[in-house]
């Protein structure tokens, strides 16, 4: 068939759109999340999910759909930015099916918050630079200066890869956009300082699956020792070495770097394939086997994260279950209407959540965890718990 690279990609895409959906059936909004949604700050996410719970109501299909919807433009986008940069069309699904395993892919596909939609612009604006799509570049590129405060570490990279390329506008833009970032938004070196280090390589590896992640360092260093280096090379090195070193003083949030590291899927494929396809059929053995484990590893890591319910019939303490603070809430309060409650008192972070879901805290009632058998009865799959609703 002329187009079965196209056809099996599009069979990828409607078997991810058909997982990430019961994943995101399955997860109750959290506390990080209603932050986003009941925030003062009107950031372009905000206004995102605030238009789709207007059209849709405020349920937690609405507040997710836009998430989904960026996270498979990106994958599109991803595919036509693949096309460019490696060999040929196979490569190009390949680099879309590292993607979208990546337990970072689905974690920025099924969670709230700036992630999807910094991955859809930098590919937006990667895309529009590879093409020479010069005019939809700049104003993809400066458009991101009002978007997040996570495109900081991408001016950064492009004000390296436009010194290396000696782009004198680019350096100037890009430059004047960093400024501008760090001017905006700034940067937070406050508090004591305290190596986070390994912790970062943790995430790092966690986000990646270990393996990806051991050949993912191991391209930045190969590539250092070219002399011909691609601008994702750039995006990823900088975004590494520029997180690694500020958690040797203190803690980041990888949501602000992660983004730019999943999307080299590409390069990644780009480099292994180059020397995959220069060896003979019977020295490939090493290859065949690093592929066949990481696959292996990335699957289960993907459905470990789309079915992880199921993980409390396992644990003694659902609490701690990785993915315990975007469950139940949904439930709970399913399980109060119609016990006729739709007012009552509970700590700080189920109080917000419950919000999200028309429970007010404006009552005399209290709503408390009971090791007993209580008035409540959460049951969400394997996980069953209890609550007492008493007079404080």
């Amino acid at each position: 068939m002329r187009y079965k690279v196209e056809l099996a990609s599009f069979l990828l895409l409607c078997l991810d759109f058909l997982a990430l959906l019961y994943g995101v059936s399955t997860l109750s909004i959290s506390e990080d999340e209603a932050k986003i949604f009941f925030s003062d700050e009107k950031t372009a996410l905000w206004y995102l999910l605030q238009s789709f719970v207007y059209l849709f109501g405020q349920n937690d299909l609405a507040l997710r759909t836009p998430i989904l919807l960026l996270h498979f433009l990106s994958c599109i986008l991803l595919f036509i930015l693949a096309l460019k940069l490696t060999k040929n069309k196979k490569d190009a699904f390949f680099s879309l099916l590292l993607f979208v395993l990546l337990p970072g892919t689905v974690a920025s596909a099924l969670i709230v918050n700036e992630a999807s939609l910094v991955i859809f612009i930098s590919l937006l604006i990667l895309c529009a630079y590879e093409y020479k799509r010069k005019i939809l570049f700049y104003i993809f590129f400066i458009l991101a200066l009002f978007i997040d405060k996570s495109f900081l570490i991408l001016f950064l990279a492009f004000f390296f890869f436009s010194l290396y390329k000696k782009d004198y506008l680019l350096f100037w833009l890009s430059l004047l956009l960093f400024s501008l970032s760090f001017s905006f938004y700034g940067f937070d070196t406050s508090g004591r300082p305290y190596g986070f280090f390994l912790d970062t390589l943790g995430i790092f590896a966690a986000c990646f699956s270990p393996l990806v992640f051991v050949y993912f360092f191991y391209v930045i260093y190969r590539l250092f020792l070219k002399e011909d280096k691609p601008l994702l090379w750039f995006i990823m090195s900088v975004t590494f070495i520029f997180c690694s070193l500020l958690s040797i003083r203190q803690k980041v949030y990888l949501d602000d770097f992660l983004p730019f590291c999943v999307i080299s899927t590409p390069l990644l494929v780009s480099t292994f394939m180059s020397s995959y396809r220069v060896r003979l059929p019977k020295f490939r053995l090493k290859y065949n086997v690093l592929i066949q484990c990481a696959f292996i590893f990335l699957l289960l890591f993907y459905l470990v994260l789309i079915f992880n319910p199921l993980l409390y019939s396992y644990l003694k303490n659902p609490s701690r279950h990785f993915a315990y603070n975007y469950h139940g809430a949904k439930e709970l309060a399913l399980e109060l209407k119609k016990h006729g409650i739709y007012a009552i008192k509970t700590n700080k972070a189920m109080q917000l959540r419950l919000k999200f879901y028309g429970i007010s805290s404006n009552s005399k009632l209290l709503l408390q965890k009971s090791t007993k058998r209580g008035d409540i009865v959460l049951s969400f799959g394997p996980l069953k718990e209890y609550y007492r609703i008493k007079y404080p």
